[in-house]
């Protein structure tokens, strides 16, 4: 499975229709800042799963954020994915990907 993490910010992947991938950034949500996946998807990629994995060390340490998709039709898809707190509507960060679903 093709896993795209923040040193491909800004880049393009290519995935086949029928494949899956996913999407893995740093996040610690006890500091409540948290990434929110912030474009549309759809048609092109179907969202799978979104998860939190806590990474070892004990309480309040940060982690992995991850988002899994499945390609179900050929096309560009402009992921927009913003790490901001839930009281504030301004995004700190923003990871942007394009995703270039082509036909098998």
């Amino acid at each position: 499975m093709l896993v795209i993490d923040q040193t491909q910010n800004n880049a393009t992947a290519e995935v086949r229709v029928g494949d899956s991938f996913r999407v893995q950034l740093s996040e610690n949500p006890t500091t409540g800042y948290r990434w929110h996946l912030q474009s549309g998807v759809t048609p092109a990629l179907r969202l799978l799963e979104d998860s939190f994995a806590a990474a070892t060390g004990g309480p309040g340490g940060g982690g992995v954020r991850y988002w899994t998709f499945a390609a179900d039709k050929p096309g560009p898809v402009a992921l927009r994915i913003e790490l901001k707190p839930s009281w504030q509507p301004q995004s700190v960060e923003t990871f942007a990907a394009t995703i270039d679903v082509k036909a098998r």
